[in-house]
C-alpha cells in the first residue's frame, strides 16, 4: 500500500509576519502561500540564468546516477555550485549530496537521496523516489540513513517523514523565497516583488 506521508513545511519565522516557537516550526501546507511555478522548467533560469555546471559537483551527481535514475531538475541543480550558492540559509543549511541512495525505512521499494541538511541536523531533506510516481521531497528531524531504524515503530517513522514539496524545483523555489525573506525582514536585505507578494500572504492577516 502506498504511504500517504504527513504534509507540511519545516520553516523558520518570517519576522513579525510569521512566528516560530523554535529554530524551525512545522507549518501546515494549507497555511503556506502558493509558489509561482510558471517559470519552472528544470533549468533554474529564474534563479540564475545560464548557471554553469561545476566539474566536481557534476562528477558527484554522475556517480550517484549510476545507482538510481535522477530527475533532470535535481541533476541540473546539484551539478551547479553557482545555483547552490544562490540559495541563502538563515539556519546554516548546506547542500550535502549523499553518495548513493538508501531504501526508505517504511517503503523498501522506494529510495531516499539526501541533498540538504541543517548544520546541526535539526532537519534533513531528501528526494523521495518511489517507483511509478513523480519524485517529491520529504524532510525529517532524523537522519534516515542510519542503522537501527528498523527498531523504530513504523507509525513513528512515518510521522517524522514530512512531504514538504511535490517536486524538487518547487522545494528549491520555496526554500529560496523563505530564506531570502528571513534576511529581508530580520536584517534589512533587499527583497523582490515576488518575495513581497509571498510575505503579503501573512501580513494581510495581521
Amino acid at each position: 500500500m502506498t504511504i500517504d506521508f504527513p504534509h507540511g513545511w519545516w520553516g523558520t519565522d518570517l519576522g513579525a509576519a510569521r512566528a516560530s516557537i523554535g529554530t524551525y516550526e512545522l507549518y501546515s501546507t494549507e497555511s503556506l502561500p502558493a509558489v509561482d511555478e510558471s517559470r519552472s522548467d528544470g533549468s533554474f533560469a529564474w534563479l540564475v540564468p545560464g548557471a554553469p555546471h561545476d566539474p566536481l559537483r557534476a562528477m558527484e551527481v554522475a556517480a550517484l546516477a549510476e545507482h538510481i535514475e535522477l530527475p533532470v531538475p535535481f541533476a541540473r541543480f546539484m551539478s551547479s555550485q553557482v545555483l547552490m550558492d544562490a540559495i541563502p540559509s538563515c539556519t546554516g543549511c548546506d547542500f550535502d549530496l549523499a553518495p548513493r541512495p538508501v531504501p526508505s525505512p517504511v517503503e523498501p521499494a522506494a529510495q531516499l537521496v539526501r541533498f540538504l541538511r541543517d548544520q546541526q541536523d535539526a532537519v534533513i531533506w531528501y528526494l523521495y523516489l518511489r517507483p511509478g510516481t513523480e519524485p517529491f521531497v520529504i524532510a525529517s528531524p532524523w537522519l534516515l540513513e542510519i542503522v537501527g531504524l528498523e527498531d523504530v515503530d513504523r507509525a513513528t517513522l512515518i510521522a517524522n517523514m514530512v512531504h514538504v514539496a511535490d517536486s524538487f524545483e518547487q522545494f528549491i523555489h520555496r526554500f529560496w523565497l523563505e530564506n531570502s525573506l528571513w534576511f529581508g525582514v530580520n536584517e534589512g536585505d533587499a527583497t523582490t516583488d515576488e518575495m513581497n507578494l509571498y510575505l503579503a500572504h501573512y501580513t494581510a492577516a495581521i
